[in-house]
């Protein structure tokens, strides 16, 4: 229940609802759903002087620990989070968790069919067609049968309460550290608003260095980050990982590929055989040259292995309800957003006829970029993009735009409350005995004003996701 001074405080300057506006905090009827009493009654107790300063806080803590997401590799740019909590409830929590894990399992099925079976669920001209398709893994096994070990899925929430699936991210997925960092500022800096909730606890070393373990043979392994440097846009959350699991944080210029075809890590203390490389690079011959046919020759293990990236795919990810009837015998636990191949006549046409419902994306987009959502977008790209699926059909695909849930941010400067969209990517590993294991809660992302797209790389900020029990 939210109490009297909240009403005529805090819960007074909260936006008003609206029939056209699906909020993640607030009922249909406008009121604020129990889950979120305490939370709200809690800020709302910290009056609007101690808020802005616990605000500028805990801001400072995102810049005193360097929490940075580059933009521009020229300039320091904290990662803009906003401090009031998401919270999903544990029967919302189970199910998004035995969706993400099935969906985890069926991919990594597929892409050990279509590198070493015969798949025969996407068709080939799609698989062969995807821009990381990699011909010279046919017939690889990758350590212990898994391609995938960390695995990243875009969800957002529906009116009815579904949530439901926007994309797979199997190539780099990345993110994991800024849910780890947000809720471990917002419990230092605003202790009072967990107060009254049982938080499950997100952690996740344990979890990945048995992952790591379970993939080599060797019980005394050696492993390491690979970044692609301190000027990539991600570096501090491969400095983050490198120091959580106590593993080197290393270039490609630290390794290097030894006569007998060991891969090697230059050290202080001599070079050292690696058995585990958790790599944040795509392209690895150009960080490390030769890693490839050391990879192929089982001389290491990459996480992710090569060749996930076929999955990633934006036009694969049509055929995954249908990985997962195929591979598991199971009916799928996620809905995913409804999308079309802009290959098939009769899905091209029924998408130009309606395109003004439409999401259109590139099928190697990544980060927002290649991302149209034509309901925002004037007139004139309409007529581009229109001439671009008669001329080249199998370069995007379509989804119908789905109406997702809002939350409420403060903004510090003005001291007002403003409704954005959110999404939630998850995070899951799968080891080498083949259990899969998603992280309880995930990344809420927010759209900027007047935007529906939540990347960070677009400028969306971060907010504390908690799973209550």
């Amino acid at each position: 229940m939210i109490s009297w001074r909240m009403e005529a405080g805090m819960m007074a300057q909260l936006p008003q609802n609206s029939e056209t506006t699906v909020s993640e905090y607030r009922s249909d009827a406008g009121d604020v759903r129990a889950v979120y009493s305490d939370v709200l009654a809690a800020l709302d107790g910290l009056g609007d002087d101690s808020m802005r300063e616990r605000w500028r806080q805990a801001n400072r803590e995102v810049k005193l620990d360097a929490f940075s997401f580059a933009l521009d590799p020229k300039e320091f740019r904290p990662v803009p989070t906003d401090w009031i909590p998401r919270i999903i409830e544990m029967d919302e929590w189970r199910n998004i968790k035995a969706g993400v894990e099935q969906r985890l399992r069926a991919l990594n099925a597929f892409l050990l069919d279509v590198y070493a079976g015969a798949q025969t669920v996407v068709p080939d001209d799609v698989v062969y067609s995807c821009q990381y398709f990699y011909p010279e893994l046919q017939g690889f096994l990758p350590a212990k049968d898994v391609f995938v070990h960390i695995y990243g899925i875009d969800l957002v929430q529906q009116r009815d309460g579904k949530y439901v699936v926007l994309e797979d991210n199997l190539r780099i997925p990345s993110g994991i550290t800024y849910q780890l960092k947000t809720m471990e500022i917002a419990r230092q800096i605003f202790p009072e608003l967990c107060e009254a909730y049982d938080i499950v606890p997100y952690d996740i070393r344990d979890t990945y260095l048995d992952m790591f373990a379970s993939l080599c043979d060797n019980p005394n392994s050696t492993c390491a980050l690979l970044t692609d440097s301190k000027f990539g846009s991600a570096f501090f959350e491969h400095r983050y990982l490198s120091e959580l699991l106590d593993i080197p944080l290393v270039e490609g210029s630290d390794l290097y590929i030894g006569y007998d075809g060991d891969v090697c890590m230059k050290t202080l203390d001599g070079d050292a055989r690696v058995d585990l490389i958790y790599r944040r690079v795509e392209d690895l011959e150009i960080f490390v040259p030769h890693l490839t046919d050391a990879y192929l020759n089982g001389k290491v293990v990459l996480v992710n292995g090569m060749g996930t990236s076929v999955a990633d795919d934006k036009l694969v990810f049509l055929w995954v309800p249908e990985m997962i009837r195929h591979y598991l015998d199971e009916e799928p636990i996620l809905e995913q957003a409804v999308s079309y191949d802009l290959d098939d006549a009769a899905s091209r046409a029924y998408v130009l006829e309606n395109m003004d419902k439409m999401v259109l994306k590139t099928r190697q987009g990544y980060g927002g970029l290649g991302v149209y959502i034509m309901p925002d977008l004037a007139g004139n790209y309409r007529t581009q993009l229109t001439r671009q699926i008669i001329e080249n059909p199998r370069a995007m695909i379509a989804q119908e735009t789905i109406d997702f849930t809002r939350h409420v941010i403060f903004d510090e400067e003005t001291g007002e409350y403003e409704d954005r969209y959110i999404d939630l990517r998850v995070y899951a590993v799968q080891n080498g005995r083949g259990e899969a294991t998603a992280f309880p809660g995930g990344l809420t992302r927010v759209s900027q004003a007047g935007n529906r797209v939540t990347n960070n790389s677009s400028g969306g900020l971060c907010k504390p996701t908690w799973v209550v029990r």
